[in-house]
């Protein structure tokens, strides 16, 4: 599994304070769709936070089910890493770790957000899945990048995802 690694302040790692882990499936339909979700105007791919006690497999599972209502069977191995080490975050003088995982999910099965179990954070940013064609990720991304801030950095995120997928 390929890594990249941000570390802009060049922190060691007695430097920092927490870590967080997440997971994020790129879920691809035999079409050549990918699945993104979007809550608060930032487009992402399904998935989020590793709970405590749980793998990173069981976690993609668990998220994929929350976000999307669909039941992943198999095994499934993440093919892509991003670190981070980043200062004063989330406030100044705490220092975090945040490692996210991807996966490529093959399926045709269709999402369903009446089986899916979203959190009132989720509910409340509009939530919303859609279909694009993989080929138009680039450009869909770009003209959604000024909704919300944070899509600058997830944006890019995605995109170094996709790149190492192939």
């Amino acid at each position: 599994m390929k890594t990249k690694y941000f570390n802009y302040n060049h922190l060691a790692e007695e430097e920092i304070h927490d870590k967080v882990i997440r997971v994020k499936g790129i879920i691809l339909n035999s079409n050549n769709e990918i699945l993104l979700g979007e809550a608060f105007g930032t487009i992402q791919f399904p998935g989020g936070h590793v709970e405590a006690k749980e793998t990173l497999e069981q976690s993609l599972k668990r998220e994929i089910k929350e976000e999307t209502g669909l039941t992943l069977r198999g095994k499934f191995e993440p093919f892509y890493a991003i670190k981070y080490l980043m200062k004063d975050y989330p406030k100044k003088g705490h220092n975090r770790a945040l490692e996210i995982y991807y996966y490529k999910i093959n399926t045709d099965k269709k999402y369903n957000l009446q089986k899916a179990s979203l959190d009132k954070q989720e509910k409340s940013g509009g939530f919303n899945l859609t279909y694009i064609p993989l080929k138009d990720l680039k450009k869909y991304l770009k003209a959604n990048q000024k909704r919300n801030p944070i899509n600058k950095i997830v944006n890019r995120e995605m995109l170094l995802a996709i790149k190492n997928m192939k």
